[in-house]
């Protein structure tokens, strides 16, 4: 059964008519990408593996770009990305219950705003381009393939301000910063071996690194908290 977060997300996964805008490059980036399009993400499990799908065949794009193109495309993302997760994370200082989970969202916006001036920093230094300005230069198909998981992003940051405060609260965070982390960290996956620049490299891997801690850890307190 879905909360009300999720049945409100659903819709927003695959977009009508996506389709026909997408076509992705190589052979198997097409299998996976027809497989995210004709899937009926009718419960929580479905939603999520649905958009870990569309984050796979992004990452698969990304990393098929060469270093300059992989490395602006990839900050281009990856800023609104962070920006979102703060967003989200202010939502729950100020709506939450649980200390736990209200020290987290600290750690997110403290860890997450240094991390979207880093990378605002070395777009400028390197390429000379803003965040949008790099957005505007992401190949049509890649930006095509992250569509689905920034409109996602809009919708659950829109959507958890119709949560009541307290607990609920606290589990519709969880559920959707979940898949948010997951996302990213898959993203994330694209830089090692393709960027030109070792500094990002790291952060890419204190991203997945540091992401797939804490949805370790939200799933744990999922299970303690709301074992329904």
């Amino acid at each position: 059964m879905l909360s009300p977060v999720r049945r409100a997300m659903a819709a927003v996964l695959v977009p009508a008519g996506l389709a026909a805008a997408l076509l992705p490059a190589s052979p198997a980036l097409a299998a996976t990408h027809r497989s995210v399009l004709s899937a009926g993400a009718t419960t929580e499990k479905d939603q999520d593996e649905t958009l870990l799908q569309s984050a796979r065949a992004y990452a698969t794009a990304l990393g098929n770009l060469p270093g300059p193109a992989l490395e602006q495309a990839f900050l281009a993302g990856m800023i609104p990305h962070h920006a979102a997760a703060v967003a989200m994370a202010r939502q729950e200082l100020a709506r939450g219950s649980r200390p736990e989970l209200k020290a987290m969202a600290r750690n997110i916006i403290s860890t997450q705003s240094k991390e979207i001036s880093r990378m605002t920093g070395w777009l400028h230094t390197w390429y000379a381009l803003t965040p949008e300005s790099a957005r505007m230069r992401v190949p049509h198909t890649v930006q095509q393939l992250r569509t689905p998981i920034t409109t996602w992003m809009d919708t659950t940051t829109a959507q958890l301000s119709t949560v009541p405060p307290g607990a609920r609260f606290d589990q519709a965070f969880m559920q959707a910063m979940i898949p948010h982390h997951e996302t990213a960290a898959i993203a994330s996956t694209a830089v090692p071996g393709h960027a030109r620049h070792e500094a990002l490299t790291t952060l890419a891997q204190q991203v997945v690194a540091a992401q797939n801690a804490q949805v370790e850890q939200m799933r744990t307190w999922l299970h303690d908290w709301y074992p329904s």
